[in-house]
């Protein structure tokens, strides 16, 4: 049983990574400036955070203040966070801008 439960605990929480991870580096990816972690930051942070607790709230609320529902939230949120703080200051990836440069044909002709 308690094996059952651990696995449970495991599969919910690398679930729970993925789609925080993925929600986090599409901001990134769908950004304007997707090189400049302080324009994303100031930009998108706000708006992630406020629609995260919205929706962590929700779940909360209807869980009936449940405790296994407040240590769910609570670890949402601080992993969430952990994943921006790792996104700004350890991720080194750069994101290839899409524009369509095109060499001349004939470069420096006398």
């Amino acid at each position: 049983m308690a094996g059952l439960i651990i696995v449970a605990i495991l599969f919910g929480g690398g679930f729970t990574f993925v789609i925080l991870r993925i929600s986090i580096s599409s901001m990134f990816w769908f950004s304007k400036k997707p090189n400049d972690k302080q324009y994303v930051f100031k930009n998108q942070f706000p708006y992630y955070i406020i629609v995260l607790t919205t929706i962590l709230t929700a779940i909360l609320i209807s869980s009936g203040f449940a405790y296994f529902a407040m240590y769910y939230v609570l670890g949402v949120y601080c992993l969430a966070l952990l994943i921006w703080n790792f996104k700004l200051k350890h991720c080194k990836k750069t994101y290839n801008n899409t524009t369509h440069l095109t060499e001349q044909h004939q470069p420096k002709l006398p």
